[in-house]
């Protein structure tokens, strides 16, 4: 595309050569010039220089072609210095444009997180909330345990003594029931010693019961007549009773042994084995005492025993003066001399509580 100046310098100098032309009268440099114009210019330019050879016309036309291109090249010359701007500013507008997208994506995606953000912070707000309620929960907890912990400290070392006390007395308890279990076997083994002893006393006893209703075995001395046997044995008033034995302790257990008494009447004593209670071998004797209970300190002398049967060991002592019975209601034996002694010195072996009622059938 030609510059529009100089086209326009191309129009004058043409313009110019026409009129010098015209006015020198040669019409063949004329043709000549228009038809170089015609072929320089456009068909248009042409036709229209073709119909304006009138010269008033053709001055018209001139002044409206030199508006005409004026107008054009100042056209093309504010498009020419416009054009470089508006390429920078259609890129700018361009780079404008794809940073106002980038932005507008941006704050879109900016806006999710926002929301997403608010999401999260009403949750962590309402997590927040719940753990203060438990914290405040679990500080009363806390308070309230600490408090159970010192009032259970404070019964420990209120209840230490106690339990060191109650361990004391748990410890001395297992000694006293080791020393009872102890104590229990000595007795087991003991009852069993004093039950083959009993079960031979029992036959010694039945022995002697039975020869009260039979006549004496050759060699015994009779303690009853046979009528003394039926009185006693027949009388409503009889007592037939225990007699115990009496440790050197002063406690007594029962022994195998029998009192016959009728009422201000008789008495008779039967003991057995009465020689193993003497611990030495000297020359002795068994010797037997009244008394009413509420004058213990007053003994009635009854008599000492004498062996009845030797082959059973049998012991007896009869004594049938009704004043010496009317003052008398317990007896008891002593190892007394060989001749007896005027009050009781030595030890008690046995004893009978005469005071019960009558209990024959």
């Amino acid at each position: 595309m030609a510059d529009p100046l100089d086209e326009q310098e191309l129009l004058s100098r043409f313009l110019d050569r026409a009129q010098r032309e015209r006015a020198s009268g040669n019409p063949g440099r004329s043709s000549y010039y228009s038809e170089a114009v015609g072929r320089a210019l456009h068909p248009a330019v042409v036709w229209i220089l073709n119909r304006l050879r009138n010269p008033v016309l053709v001055y018209g036309a001139v002044a409206l072609l030199m508006c005409a291109a004026a107008g054009i090249g100042a056209y093309r010359l504010r498009d020419t210095e416009l054009s470089p701007a508006l390429s920078r500013l259609n890129s700018q507008m361009r780079m404008w444009k794809n940073q106002a997208e980038v932005t507008a994506a941006q704050e879109k995606s900016a806006s999710q997180l926002l929301q997403q953000s608010q999401s999260e912070r009403e949750a962590l707000r309402k997590s927040f909330a719940e753990a203060q309620v438990k914290y405040a929960g679990l500080l009363a907890q806390q308070k309230t345990l600490e408090a159970q912990l010192a009032t259970a400290k404070a019964r420990l070392d209120q209840a230490g003594p106690e339990l060191q006390a109650a361990r004391s007395g748990l410890e001395e308890k297992g000694r006293q029931l080791g020393l009872l279990e102890a104590r229990l076997q000595n007795a087991i083994r003991r009852a069993e010693e004093q039950e083959g002893i009993a079960d031979s006393l029992q036959a010694k006893l039945q022995s002697a019961e039975q020869a009260l209703s039979r006549p004496s075995s050759p060699g015994a001395t009779p303690a009853f007549s046979d009528t003394e046997a039926r009185n006693l044995f027949g009388a409503r008033d009889l007592h037939i009773v225990d007699v115990y034995d009496v440790e050197s302790t002063g406690k007594t257990r029962r022994t195998y042994g029998r009192v016959y008494y009728v009422e201000k009447k008789l008495l008779a004593f039967y003991a057995f084995d009465l020689q193993d209670k003497q611990h030495n071998r000297s020359a002795v004797g068994f010797q037997a005492w009244g008394y009413r209970q509420a004058n213990a300190s007053k003994s009635e002398d009854l008599g000492l025993f004498y062996v009845d049967d030797a082959s059973l060991n049998r012991w007896v002592l009869k004594v049938n003066d009704p004043r010496v019975l009317d003052r008398i209601d317990a007896v008891f034996v002593t190892l007394e001399p060989p001749g007896g002694s005027p009050f009781p010195r030595g030890r008690k072996l046995l004893y009978a509580n005469l005071s019960g009622p009558p209990n024959h059938p």
